[in-house]
């Protein structure tokens, strides 16, 4: 089957469409203007991309941690606690003999080593300006930093395939909008049709029956069907106000400027056979990504949760400067490393479970969206197809309506037909031409579904069908 529509339906929406002056107009918006608008406005769009933004936020939190971490404090304190004035001494490096009482003890005394040191105990009020730098280094904590990090970069990778799925889905939903406006623009184009062959039979009924040869209930029926007509139109009128609005909506266009479409957007039809389409889905479908991107994110999960049984090795190293002033401060400096272990901690067990349930939970949605996808696109493969037969069955059946509906006219003006057989065959032949332009509709549709189920929807994969060449006529 072709993956491109034929000269004549193409035909047949230029030809409708350039009768309501949709195709030449100068301000109408194509496909892709609509789609360009779309991508920059649409709340869809934004929240991806904020999502895709959080996602590298934790990207770069994760990686944070693998470096050391340089922190500086300034403190001021004041206190008269025997210990605590004792330890600013000692980090000021002003500790004196005399703090230990050495200015009260007589040595020819018995009870000198009773006596209590006031220095010591009673040391009054003292204060220190503390500066500290602190550079914290990790070394091993049981893999857990590089679990979060790789953990971190595939939910990133998860959402930057949802944003292309975002996208894809938003293109997918402006062609339904955009379509739809050709549908109910073509639709009034039918509609007007019918109404002007509905006013000629009123015209021609009235004047037969002025003349005698119809009768009373002959103008009647006219009429009625003249009115079914105008409702029909109206409707029509009605369908294609709605369809810009929701067009309008996706789009972000003001409500104070009239909107208007160009031509018509026409999906390819992909030619492969279905089994090398589902395959292609598997492997190109932005949601099946963005799940598998989540089962690594969990994977890694489980190694966060397995760090907890493993030591942690860490090193540090400050420096200070003490005083009771800033500028003769005494400087000081540590350097240390540690290692922990948390031998018994029966709560770590609950986690790792819970990441190895997490992990289970999403490789099973994986596997049940591939399996939902296959059907998809299976689906959506039968239903491009079958669209493809109606709108050619649709297209004979208009042309077979059209020479049946002449062939009544020819006999109700010979008057061997009754005004009821033309209109009922009037009626038909609107019917027939309202199916077809459904049918249009629903190709570019389905063809839309295929290409979003297989992951290939882009603005490159749509039809301009103004830029096609317009070589046979439309029946009238």
């Amino acid at each position: 089957m072709s993956c491109c529509p034929s000269k004549k339906t193409l035909s047949l929406l230029v030809v409708m469409l350039s009768g309501l002056g949709m195709v030449s107009s100068a301000h109408a918006l194509d496909f892709n203007q609509c789609v360009d608008r779309a991508l920059k406005q649409n709340p869809q769009m934004l929240a991806a991309r904020a999502q895709q933004a959080e996602a590298k936020g934790a990207v770069a939190e994760a990686r944070g941690h693998l470096l050391p971490k340089l922190g500086a404090s300034f403190s001021a304190s004041q206190s008269n606690n025997a210990l605590t004035v004792f330890g600013m001494k000692l980090s000021q490096r002003q500790a004196t003999f005399n703090d230990f009482g050495a200015n009260q003890f007589n040595p020819s005394d018995p009870n000198a080593y009773d006596i209590a040191p006031r220095g010591l105990n009673q040391p009054g009020s003292y204060h220190n300006l503390g500066t500290k730098l602190q550079l914290e280094i990790p070394i091993w904590n049981g893999g857990e930093i590089w679990g979060r990090l790789s953990q971190a970069r595939a939910m990133l990778e998860a959402a930057q395939s949802g944003h292309v799925m975002a996208r894809q889905k938003l293109i997918f939903a402006v062609l339904q909008a955009y379509d739809s406006v050709i549908a109910a623009d073509s639709g009034i184009q039918v509609a007007e049709k019918a109404h002007k062959a509905a006013e000629s039979y009123v015209k021609t009924t009235r004047l037969l029956l002025n003349r005698g040869v119809l009768v009373k209930n002959d103008l009647l029926s006219a009429e009625v069907h003249l009115e079914k007509v105008q409702l029909a139109l109206e409707t029509a009128r009605n369908d294609r106000a709605n369809a810009l609005d929701n067009l309008a909506m996706l789009i972000g266009w003001p409500e104070s400027k009239a909107l208007a479409v160009a031509a018509p957007a026409r999906p390819r039809l992909p030619v492969e056979p279905l089994p090398s389409l589902q395959n292609a889905a598997l492997q190109n479908n932005a949601g099946i990504a963005a799940l598998r991107h989540k089962v690594k994110a969990a994977q890694d999960g489980i190694q966060v949760a397995r760090a907890a049984y493993l030591p942690h090795v860490n090193a540090m190293a400050n420096q200070e400067w003490n005083g009771q002033t800033l500028g003769d401060a005494a400087p000081s400096y540590t350097i240390g490393g540690e290692v922990t272990w948390n031998v018994l901690d029966f709560a770590r067990g609950g986690g790792l479970d819970r990441a190895q349930a997490g992990q289970e939970q999403a490789m099973a949605a994986l596997q049940e969206a591939q399996n939902n996808l296959r059907l998809q696109v299976a689906e959506a493969w039968r239903s491009a197809r079958e669209a493809a037969l109606r709108v050619k069955m649709r297209q004979l059946a208009v042309k077979q309506m059209e020479e049946s509906q002449r062939l009544v006219r020819l006999r109700y003006q010979n008057g061997i037909e009754t005004v009821t057989g033309l209109l009922h065959g009037q009626a038909e032949l609107d019917q027939s031409r309202a199916k077809l332009v459904a049918a249009y509709y629903a190709e570019a549709v389905e063809r839309g579904a295929l290409l979003l189920a297989i992951g290939k929807l882009d603005p490159q994969e749509i039809v301009d069908v103004a830029n096609v060449s317009v070589v046979e006529g439309v029946p009238q």
